[in-house]
């Protein structure tokens, strides 16, 4: 039974860091696509570019791909040579080995966080605010109605790439978890 387990830890991780890479991937696809045009004289148009709490999800989304694509290629390693990179026995050098890849993985997960966060955050408030004050009390127009839809769907893509990322942050929280468990079972 042990061997069993020993031997779907390297499968369970290369299929969390591939989940966690299609999350990122998708995150970033939707920051990157999501804009607002608003008609006027002149119109304007509004992207992630005019956000800095978006920008920063983005930036995050394409650190985390490299991160993720990097690691990958060690879980793909691990998967073919059907060991664990982790916590795998031997020498004194392992459990440096062992820290070295689980410490990074810890930053990571709390940078993908954080960018869930700043992206959650400020998309809850001023979401909050365009519905509060500037469209209280002025549906009816034609005009009026298409822009309320055109911020909302504006703001509700920003919230599915920030909870994207949260997912991917969740991902790697998971991967986490086994590693810490078998470099301290390891001493």
């Amino acid at each position: 039974m042990a061997s069993r387990t020993t031997a779907a830890l390297p499968s369970a991780m290369l299929i969390l860091r591939l989940l966690t890479l299609v999350l990122l991937v998708a995150s970033l696809a939707l920051i990157a696509a999501d804009k607002l045009k608003v008609d006027g004289d002149p119109p304007q148009q509004f992207t992630f570019k005019d956000v800095h709490a978006y920008r920063y999800v983005l930036a995050v989304a394409v650190v985390g791909c490299a991160y993720t694509l990097l690691h990958l290629t060690f879980a793909a390693v691990g998967v073919a040579r059907r060991k664990r990179l982790v916590g795998g026995g031997g020498g004194s050098g392992s459990e440096d080995v062992a820290l070295l890849l689980v410490v990074p993985d810890v930053a990571f997960a709390l940078l993908l966080a954080a960018g869930a966060a700043a992206g959650l955050g400020f998309t809850h408030d001023v979401k909050r605010y365009f519905d509060g004050v500037v469209f209280r009390g002025a549906a009816g127009s034609p005009e009026v109605d298409r822009l309320h839809r055109d911020v909302d769907r504006f703001f509700d893509l920003a919230y599915a790439s920030a909870g994207l990322m949260l997912a991917a942050a969740a991902c790697t929280a998971l991967m986490i978890i086994p590693s810490v468990y078998s470099l301290v079972k390891s001493q």
